[in-house]
């Protein structure tokens, strides 16, 4: 067969494909969900593993603080990327409202060592993908300034619990599970079942 040949009949075969209206909206379609794909991931990773997104994160955040000194102020100061502002409680909620600071936490005036629990309060924007990043980060902070109280408390305890342990895992076998196991398969499918539709 000649070349003009083949080339007369996939002009041919390519006039009539453009004529079918599904298949060219099936291939836009697939272009458009591929332009996007990224930020499908990053929105569904959000809300699959949360802990996912604070590796995109580079900026450094400011969370203001309001109420008693605690050992809580020096779990955040060995942190870089948040800063703390002292201020009080009513001008940190509106400083978070203006979008000032990402974050406030309050903390009462109950000593580490007293009877009761401490209870911590933590505002953040409702819906906001920076609220998830600063929700983990500060996550850690707690969980550091939990161990602290945990050491000052240990004492009073009558029942220790029991310890687990768990195999190590890489950091990003959810990641991956999540990409191969979801996302792949979604952008893979959604283009048909629109198309269909």
């Amino acid at each position: 067969m000649k070349r003009r040949n083949i080339g007369l009949i996939a002009k041919k075969e390519l006039l009539g494909l453009s004529s079918e209206k599904t298949i060219v909206f099936a291939i836009l379609l697939q272009v458009f969900i591929a332009m996007f794909s990224s930020f499908l991931m990053v929105g569904l990773t959000a809300m699959y593993d949360p802990e996912a997104i604070e590796g995109y994160s580079t900026v450094t955040y400011g969370v203001g603080y309001a109420g008693a000194d605690s050992p809580l102020i020096d779990e955040f100061e060995k942190r870089d990327d948040l800063i703390l502002h002292r201020m009080d409680l009513d001008q940190a909620l509106a400083a978070l409202r203006e979008r000032a600071v990402s974050a406030v936490v309050y903390v009462p005036d109950t000593p580490p060592d007293a009877e009761g629990p401490v209870m911590v309060t933590l505002y953040l924007i409702q819906n906001d993908l920076q609220s998830s990043v600063i929700n983990v980060k500060v996550k850690e902070v707690l969980q550091g300034y939990e161990k602290e109280l945990r050491e000052v408390r240990a004492g009073r305890m009558t029942a220790f619990p029991v310890s687990l342990n768990f195999p190590e895992s890489g950091g990003g076998e959810n990641f991956f599970e999540f990409v191969y196991g979801l996302l792949i398969p979604l952008l893979v499918l959604l283009p048909a079942i629109v198309s269909a539709a």
